[in-house]
């Protein structure tokens, strides 16, 4: 079982990783992208319903579909508001969602459109699922997945939204796309158990924004020239010959500018996503989530019923209390 195929988020042309790493998968956005379509393997279309969630964005379908017809793409996500709070959602979201897929479904029939299903209690999740396998879908978009690498929606947030994911793995023959993925080797590892076929990051990108290289079992280290201080660990000689040594072995094609690269952000966001790309199963060494994995394979091994039961329980223990 491969690690899932990762989709470089590209929010603009400031960084054409395009030109720097052919043959990879991007992901644009259809709010703000403007130019032609970049040269990928394959390109997915994000509609920006998570930004309308963080940003109070207003976003209508009509908007969606009349951007989908400008782009040109190849997988195409559906407009799916993901629940304001966290694993909770209410019958009239997911219908909203689910009219949504089916609008853009039937108006856009010479795109591939993506159905989106998040973290939410068992009758809503079999309800989208149930609609978007009668379509004959061939790819569902999970975007509950988040939470476990923010771990913002406190005790629990970690493990939570991988039940369904982990449901959705048995229920669903098609394949799965994480959404919204951070840049941890842990994770990628843990989606790999349940089967994920392939995943979105922007970690390349915020990593080097925030002054910080990935170095291949070693995490994020710092370079920048900031006051960064929560969470930051300076790149030391060593770390940076680890990370030589790796983007030499990798073909990367600019090892001779490394020390020069890691100074700026461009430099540092094409050696992440480098990094990111052909290192992406080397698990960070001591950064205490490697029981993410033990979780994983535990809720791996139960049946569906299980599942759902484990699922219900662990949302209704949060707000039923």
């Amino acid at each position: 079982m491969q690690i899932p195929k990762i989709v470089f988020v590209v929010p603009d042309t400031m960084i054409r990783l395009w030109d720097y790493m052919p043959n990879i998968d991007l992901m644009i956005n259809s709010i703000r992208w403007k130019w032609e379509k970049p040269t990928a393997t394959t390109v997915w279309v994000d509609s920006g319903g998570y930004q309308v969630m963080v940003k109070g964005m207003k976003l209508t379908v009509d908007d969606v579909l009349s951007r989908y017809r400008r782009i040109e793409g190849d997988y195409f996500m559906s407009l799916d508001i993901p629940p304001s709070r966290f694993c909770y959602t209410t019958k009239e979201l997911v219908n909203e969602n689910i009219k949504n897929f089916e609008y853009l479904y039937s108006k856009l029939d010479d795109k591939n459109i993506v159905p989106i299903i998040h973290c939410y209690e068992s009758s809503l999740f079999f309800k989208a699922l149930d609609v978007y396998k009668s379509y004959g879908v061939k790819l569902i978009g999970y975007g509950g997945a988040v939470p476990p690498s923010l771990a913002k929606g406190g005790r629990g947030s970690r493990t939570t939204p991988l039940i369904p994911l982990a449901l959705l793995s048995k229920l669903f023959n098609g394949d799965i796309h994480a959404l919204g993925i951070g840049g941890t080797s842990t994770l990628y590892t843990a989606l790999k158990i349940v089967g994920v076929k392939s995943m979105d990051s922007s970690s390349w990108r915020v990593k080097a924004a925030y002054g910080k290289v990935i170095v291949p079992g070693c995490g994020e280290r710092y370079v920048g020239n900031g006051k960064a201080s929560f969470g930051r660990k300076d790149l030391s000689k060593e770390d940076f010959e680890k990370l030589v040594n790796a983007l030499q072995k990798s073909g990367f094609p600019y090892i001779e500018k490394v020390d020069m690269l890691i100074k700026t952000f461009r430099g540092r966001a094409i050696i992440n996503a480098w990094i990111v790309k052909h290192y992406p199963d080397v698990l960070e060494k001591s950064n205490g989530y490697s029981w993410i994995i033990e979780y994983v394979k535990k809720i791996a091994r139960l049946n569906v019923d299980e599942l759902i039961k484990l699922l219900d329980k662990r949302i209704k223990s949060l707000y039923h209390n």
